[in-house]
């Protein structure tokens, strides 16, 4: 467990600029949802079956009006999703800028660049890139030359970095 929580710090602390690929995405859109909605299930099943847990949950979770119970029930399946997806995507973003491959370089529509407002700082910056040969949108944030990076929004860029096996990790951007 504690390995868990030393990947999110790390995570929260490096913020690796990673554009992923189709593996990430399936995992992403595909199995995390199945998770969640099988998680859901087995604590719903368990809640109709088992009466001390029925108890528990409605005593300690579920307090108030209805209309915190309503909202309680729509935002409980969205924090088990972003429960599961600290607890996998993360390592598998850790994994994918440790276990780099072959050096990559591609060249990207520059979309938009919006800044990132961290405790109250601007720190960073999210560019929105387009592939040229598929059109497919890609997001991620950057750190490094945030003032000239706004200037070259439509433009093209060359995005400089390692191919992992689950996305392209971003080491550098020219223009």
């Amino acid at each position: 467990m504690s390995y868990l929580v030393l990947l999110i710090g790390w995570y929260e602390f490096n913020d690796p600029a990673l554009i992923a690929n189709e593996r990430l995405h399936f995992i992403e859109l595909v199995v995390l949802p199945i998770l969640t909605i099988a998680v859901i299930y087995t604590l719903f099943k368990k809640y109709r079956c088992d009466h001390n847990f029925n108890y528990l949950i409605t005593r300690h979770f579920f307090k108030g009006s209805r209309l915190v119970k309503g909202f309680l029930i729509i935002m409980y399946p969205c924090l088990i999703y972003m429960a599961l997806w600290k607890f996998s995507v993360v390592p598998i973003m850790y994994y994918a800028e440790n276990n780099l491959g072959e050096l990559w370089s591609e060249e990207y529509y520059l979309t938009d660049v919006s800044t990132c407002i961290i405790n109250d700082q601007q720190q960073c910056i999210a560019l929105n890139i387009a592939d040229l040969s598929t059109g497919e949108e890609h997001s991620f944030r950057w750190y490094l030359d945030t003032d000239e990076l706004q200037t070259l929004k439509n433009k093209k860029i060359n995005l400089v970095g390692e191919k992992s096996y689950f996305g392209y990790l971003v080491n550098e951007i020219q223009w």
